[in-house]
């Protein structure tokens, strides 16, 4: 009689990880679902100033005052944000991913910065975006400042501003 192996343990199936996330973050999975490809296309048509002041025309200050949220939350925000492009149809970069974030961020009136940076490597020139809260980037590795240098430190932003 042959030996079956004993049942190996299969990772959960998409369901059981988004029933897994807290309330907060699917609402923010969800919304970014939806908001991605927006960003996505408003990159294309209306380029990055253009979109940046638009996603920021709205007050800082939330319509309805909500209870601050703590670090902890804001970067399981960023990580919905993540998880949703990782699943979307087309390449979200983290240029989409962090002004999507920063957007729902303000939204529930917190402040933070898009930070972009560059680097160097082997001769390619490497830009990444992510979004910071206090100077703590939340939608990225801790140390992501290390690995780029950011645009704000080397040329002002207003530069890039037509």
């Amino acid at each position: 009689m042959p030996q079956t192996s004993p049942p190996t343990s299969t990772p959960p199936g998409r369901l059981a990880q988004f029933r897994a996330l807290s309330a907060a973050q699917q609402r923010t999975l969800l919304a970014a679902s939806v908001y991605l490809p927006l960003c996505w296309l408003g990159l294309r048509f209306m380029g990055l100033p253009r979109l940046q002041a638009w996603l920021q025309r709205r007050p800082l200050v939330a319509a309805t005052p909500a209870p601050a949220l703590a670090l902890a939350d804001i970067q399981a925000l960023g990580e919905a944000v993540n998880i949703a492009a990782r699943h979307t149809p087309f390449h979200a970069t983290c240029l989409t991913r962090s002004l999507l974030l920063g957007w729902l961020l303000r939204r529930r009136g917190v402040a933070s910065e898009l930070r972009i940076g560059v680097r160097l490597t082997q001769g390619t020139l490497d830009a990444h975006a992510w979004v910071e809260c206090g100077g703590v980037p939340v939608n990225d590795r801790p140390d992501i400042a290390t690995q780029f240098a950011p645009f704000g430190d080397l040329v002002p932003l207003d530069a890039f501003q037509s």
